[in-house]
């Protein structure tokens, strides 16, 4: 859900649903499929509120880089080996 209408991975895109699938997992708070549905307005919701820093701090307080880092890294290095996957022979043919 994070690839644009070229099928490009958008950064933006790619930070809201990073947000999203942390709120879902690091909490216990149920999200409605309908609310799922309004993903910009969920994300806002969580954003602007506050809450989504809140729960950053908890699994950042281990005083080093966290884990909030990690699934970042992660899923930037996910987006550019499949990239380069595309770009290969392989991958084109």
């Amino acid at each position: 859900m994070s690839l644009d209408e070229n099928n490009f991975a958008n950064p933006i895109r790619i930070d809201i649903f990073t947000t999203l699938e942390i709120m879902y997992t690091y909490t216990n708070i149920n999200f409605t499929d309908k609310q799922k549905e309004d993903f910009l307005g969920l994300y806002d919701l969580l954003v602007s509120s506050g809450l989504y820093n809140k729960i950053l701090e908890v699994i950042n307080d281990d005083g080093g880089a966290g884990e909030y880092w990690y699934i970042v890294n992660s899923v930037r290095t996910v987006i550019e080996e499949i990239y380069k996957y595309r770009d290969s022979v392989l991958g084109i043919l």
